[in-house]
C-alpha cells in the first residue's frame, strides 16, 4: 500500500468543506487580531486547542457558557513550536495525533506538547487565565500526545524511525522534572504511535501503533514502578487495523479507535475494540463492532460510563456506542451515527460534567472550528453551535 489513496481520500473529504473555509477567512482575519489583543481570561469552565503553528505555538482557550456554547477567551504562547507541515505519515499540518492538549487529574494544570521543537510546556490553570509554568525537552522527536496520572506526566514521541516515550513529575508550581529511567522505546521503531494513556490506576501505561501499512498494529503496554518509571513494553497484536485513540473506563476497559488505515476507507469502514487490561497488565480482546464510518481515531468516555463517542474525519461522522456491563459495545441506534461535523471530525473532550461534548473540526487545513453539542440521555448528541474559524492547523482538545 502507498499513502498516496489514503491521502487523496482524506482530500476529497476535506475539499468538500474548502469552499465553506473560504467563507470564513475573513472572520478568521477578525479573529486572529482579536487574539492578539484579548487578555488571558479563562474560568473553571473551559475549552483548549493548541495552534500547532511555528515558529511560535498557542494554546487558544474559549469559555464555556452555561448552556455549552463556546466564546474565543484568549491565545497563549507555549513558549514551543509547533509542527504545521510533515507530520507522518500523510505530510498533513496537524498531528494526526490524540492528546496533544492534557488537562490534569484536577484541572489545575494544562500540559501542551511541542512537536515543532520536541518540548513539551505546562500551564497553571489560574482563575485569570493560563500561565505558563515550565518547558521541558521530550527526551525524544516530535512529541504529539501526553497523559496524567497524579502528579505524573507522561509524553509520547512519534517519531518515524524511533518512536519513545518519557515521564515527569511535576510540582505544585507546574515545574517539570525527568523521571530517571522513564524514557523508553515503543515496541517497533517505525509504528507511527498515535496516542499514550495511563490506565485508570497509574498502574500501567498503554500505546497505540498503528504499524501503517503493515500488519493490524500493536498496543503496548508500560507497567509504571513506584519510582514513577516504566518497564520495558509489552507489545500486544490489535483486534484490528490500525489502533488509533485509547479511553479508559473506571473497571480498566480499554476502548480503542480503529481507523483501518492500512486498506481505502471507503471499502474498508473503521471499528472499535474493547479490550480487557487485568491487574497484571495483561490485555485481552472483549469484542470489536463497526463503526459504520471511516478513519474512526478519536474516542471519550462519558462521566457515568455508559457511552463512547468517537470521530471519523473521513466521513465527519460522530459515533456513539452503549459500554455495556462487561465492556462490549452496541450501537445507540441502528448505525452508531449520531451526528455529522462541519469538516473534517479531528480531535473531541467532554465538559467535566459530560454534559457537553466539543469536537474539533478541520475545513480544508483552511481554518478549524469547534462544533458543541448537547449530551443526551440515550446517548445522542444534539447541535448547539460552533465558535468562529480559527488555524487550520489546530491539534489536540481539553475540556473542563
Amino acid at each position: 500500500m502507498n499513502t498516496n489513496h489514503h491521502a487523496k481520500a482524506f482530500e476529497a473529504v476535506v475539499n468538500e468543506v474548502r469552499s465553506l473555509a473560504c467563507a470564513w477567512l475573513p472572520a478568521l482575519a477578525a479573529l486572529v487580531w482579536l487574539a492578539s489583543a484579548a487578555p488571558a481570561f479563562a474560568g473553571d469552565k473551559a475549552v483548549y486547542v493548541q495552534t500547532n503553528t511555528a515558529p511560535n505555538n498557542f494554546v487558544i482557550v474559549f469559555d464555556r457558557a452555561s448552556d455549552g456554547n463556546l466564546s474565543f477567551a484568549a491565545r497563549v504562547a507555549t513558549g514551543g513550536a509547533g509542527k504545521p507541515a510533515g507530520n507522518p505519515p500523510l505530510g498533513i499540518p496537524y498531528l494526526d495525533s490524540a492528546g496533544s492538549v492534557t488537562l490534569s487529574d484536577n484541572g489545575k494544570f494544562l500540559f501542551v506538547v511541542n512537536a515543532g521543537d520536541d518540548t513539551v510546556s505546562s500551564f497553571r490553570v489560574r482563575p485569570q487565565g493560563l500561565e505558563l509554568s515550565d518547558r521541558k525537552p521530550t527526551a525524544g522527536v516530535r512529541p504529539v500526545s501526553s497523559t496524567v496520572h497524579g502528579n505524573l506526566l507522561y509524553v509520547l514521541n512519534s517519531d518515524t524511525a524511533a518512536s519513545s516515550i518519557s515521564g515527569y513529575r511535576y510540582d505544585n508550581q507546574g515545574r517539570l522534572t525527568p523521571i530517571l529511567g522513564s524514557v523508553r522505546p515503543t515496541a517497533h521503531a517505525n509504528g507511527i504511535p498515535a496516542q499514550i494513556e495511563f490506565d485508570t490506576h497509574g498502574a500501567f501505561l498503554a500505546v497505540t501503533e498503528r504499524q501503517t501499512f503493515v500488519g493490524a498494529g500493536f498496543i503496548d503496554i508500560y507497567a509504571v514502578g513506584g519510582n514513577g518509571a516504566p518497564g520495558a513494553p509489552s507489545a500486544y497484536p490489535t483486534a484490528d487495523e490500525g489502533p488509533f485513540g485509547i479511553a479508559f473506563t473506571r473497571d480498566n476497559v480499554m476502548i480503542v479507535s480503529n481507523e483501518h488505515f492500512a486498506l481505502p476507507p471507503e471499502t474498508s469502514p473503521s471499528t472499535v475494540t474493547s479490550y480487557q487490561l487485568s491487574r497484571d497488565g495483561k490485555l485481552g480482546v472483549i469484542g470489536t463492532v463497526p463503526a459504520n464510518a471511516a478513519g474512526a481515531c478519536w474516542n471519550v468516555i462519558t462521566k457515568d460510563q455508559k457511552y463512547v463517542f468517537v470521530t471519523s474525519p473521513f466521513t465527519s461522522n460522530i459515533n456513539s456506542f452503549r459500554i455495556g456491563r462487561r465492556g462490549g459495545l452496541v450501537p445507540v441506534n441502528g448505525t452508531s451515527v449520531v451526528a455529522t461535523g462541519t469538516g473534517a471530525t479531528l480531535d473531541l473532550a467532554l465538559s467535566n460534567d459530560s454534559k457537553f461534548l466539543y469536537v474539533l473540526d478541520s475545513a480544508g487545513f483552511a481554518s478549524s472550528v469547534i462544533d458543541a453539542f448537547a449530551v443526551n440521555t440515550d446517548g445522542t448528541i444534539t447541535l448547539i453551535g460552533s465558535t468562529q474559524p480559527f488555524e487550520g492547523t489546530a491539534s489536540g482538545m481539553a475540556a473542563q
